[in-house]
């Protein structure tokens, strides 16, 4: 004989489940993964525009999850589940890795905010912090640096973002700077013409702006002359050495002195000097 019992039972148990709710669950779950998807691909065009691919691909899966997540609980929640234990365990986790990730996660918001502002790029001349060379790569966790010495420098995105940034090659033209000194017994309106003419000579030295030539400082053994002039950024360098062993040149061929450094001695009382001669010591 068939058992009627168990027959009645299934369809008992088929009559209290409320198919409404597990109907409106599985609604909310698909239109949950449907407008994550489109999230995702919304933000990946946006983000795609301002960071490189890998970062604008990973922060829009990152949002995907989060939005697929949110709709699964809501679903679970009109299937009448308590999700209150569970809500409170999440967010004890949460509060464990936020303080646990800190400097991960300010490295993290750094970087992209270093994506959106671009203070730098890679091929740039930088000085970060005391850190100067070519900047090679940006990720979204540290930017590299390879300096002029050929040591790379990985440098955090949170302290980059929060230091002066002092973007040397950000400019087409840059200035170049540094002091000549003569002695006092030279005539300074000569070196001044000199200095001049070395540099209107050289052929990487701007016209506009226009170069400076002028006695900056009456130093304790030197007439200080400083000496201006913009140069291409690219030839900075070989524009500085260059300029540097022309001026030597001048001025040495112009008989005009570099001093180096005197100092005069004093003696409160007199000095006895006394010479003997040879002859006299045998």
């Amino acid at each position: 004989m068939v058992d009627l019992s168990n027959i009645t039972e299934g369809f008992s148990w088929f009559a209290s489940v409320n198919w409404l709710q597990i109907f409106i669950a599985i609604v909310i779950l698909i239109l949950g993964v449907f407008i994550a998807y489109v999230a995702r691909k919304l933000f990946y065009r946006t983000l795609i525009k301002f960071v490189p691919k890998t970062i604008a691909h990973n922060t829009a899966r990152l949002i995907y999850y989060a939005l697929v997540i949110i709709f699964a609980i809501s679903a679970l929640g009109t299937l009448g589940i308590d999700l209150t234990a569970l809500i409170i365990a999440a967010g004890i986790i949460g509060i464990i890795l936020g303080f646990a990730l800190q400097s991960v996660t300010a490295n993290l918001v750094s970087g992209l905010f270093l994506y959106w502002e671009r203070p730098l790029k890679p091929g740039d001349v930088v000085d970060i912090d005391g850190h100067v060379g070519v900047v090679l790569d940006i990720s979204i966790m540290s930017t590299r640096i390879r300096g002029f010495d050929g040591i790379l420098i990985r440098v955090p995105n949170e302290k980059v973002f929060n230091t002066v940034i002092k973007n040397i090659g950000a400019n087409v033209a840059r200035r170049l700077e540094f002091i000549v000194g003569i002695a006092y017994k030279e005539d300074a309106e000569k070196a001044v013409d000199v200095i001049t003419r070395v540099v209107n000579e050289h052929p990487f030295v701007l016209v506009h702006p226009e170069p400076e030539v002028f006695v900056s400082n009456l130093g304790n053994s030197s007439v200080d002359i400083t000496v201006r002039v913009w140069t291409p950024t690219s030839e900075w360098m070989s524009v500085r050495k260059e300029l540097l062993w022309r001026l030597k040149k001048a001025i040495t061929e112009a008989g005009i002195e570099i001093p180096f450094p005197q100092s005069d001695v004093w003696f409160r009382s007199p000095l006895e000097v006394r010479i003997k001669d040879v002859d006299e010591k045998k």
